[in-house]
């Protein structure tokens, strides 16, 4: 879906262009290759930023250039109405890098994409890549390309900073990835971890999908059950961290995984990964060595 958006697609639609983020990221897309469509902006239509035409509705945006995807940089009030807004014009896939976004707004805003049959990736998404196409967002800041390349590894991870580093790792290691994605470290994103690793793997590319799981939320379980169910048909490496906390009292913060009450310690994540038939990394050496195992092309 990811790879067919950016090869044949007519372009990025930039949700919140004229912010500071969106200003500095779109520059950063266009100059990696990324075709900008357009951006939106509720009224500031008829301006350009970077030379992107912008919008004042997505609507509008959709009616003149034929996007299909959006990345949005909405601010935290108003970012739920932007990919609702996004889903009702029709985008098939809006990636939602915005953080902060109020809970409820953010549930109802899911629930108008589902309906649309909108893929919502995020929030606090860095974004996705797919080496030698195209990105959406900027993972691998003004220099990808030096970043990531092409190959049969699909990366999907929790943590934005850790997709990117093990895309460049694996890229070192002499593979190079097929789809890198970061679905956002908050509890209710749009592409949970099972469903992320499910896209990934129907890439053409991909021949095995490397998994950064965190401490928090069921999402690595829900995984082992796909992985289990035979949902997901190429070979899974996961790598779960956190394990320090499983000692710690729930409400006691640990890193920037948000944690919650729910029972679910890593080592049971671990465990259930295991079971499930994943091979499963306690470092990148690990995962080196799983990935090795592979006899990947």
């Amino acid at each position: 879906m990811i790879r067919r958006l950016l090869e044949s697609g007519p372009g990025l639609l930039v949700q919140g262009v004229t912010g500071r983020q969106g200003r500095l990221e779109a520059r950063w897309m266009l100059e990696s290759g990324v075709r900008l469509a357009a951006g939106v902006t509720p009224g500031k239509g008829g301006s350009e930023v970077h030379g992107v035409p912008v919008f004042d509705t997505v609507a509008q945006a959709v009616a003149a250039t034929g996007a299909r995807a959006a990345m949005c940089y909405a601010p935290p009030q108003a970012a739920a109405d932007a990919v609702a807004e996004a889903a009702q014009a029709g985008l098939e896939l809006v990636v939602v890098r915005s953080v902060n976004i109020p809970r409820h707004p953010w549930l109802r805003a899911l629930e108008v994409a589902r309906r649309n049959d909108c893929r919502v990736i995020g929030p606090t998404s860095q974004g996705v890549v797919v080496p030698g196409v195209g990105r959406i967002g900027c993972p691998g800041g003004d220099e990808p390309w030096r970043r990531f390349a092409p190959g049969p590894v699909g990366i999907v991870s929790r943590s934005g900073g850790m997709a990117s580093e093990l895309g460049m790792l694996v890229r070192t290691w002499g593979w190079g990835t097929s789809v890198q994605m970061s679905i956002g470290g908050v509890p209710m994103v749009g592409t949970p971890l099972a469903e992320g690793v499910e896209l990934v793997a129907q890439d053409s590319l991909t021949r095995a999908v490397l998994v950064f799981g965190e401490a928090s939320g069921r999402q690595e379980l829900d995984l082992a059950a796909a992985v289990a169910e035979r949902r997901i048909d190429v070979p899974v490496v996961a790598m779960v961290v956190g394990r320090a906390g499983d000692s710690l009292p729930d409400a006691l913060p640990f890193g920037h995984a948000p944690r919650e009450a729910d029972g679910v310690s890593v080592k049971e994540k671990i465990a259930a990964l295991r079971d499930a038939g994943v091979r499963v990394a306690r470092s990148t050496h690990e995962v080196r060595a799983h990935l090795k195992g592979l006899n990947l092309p």
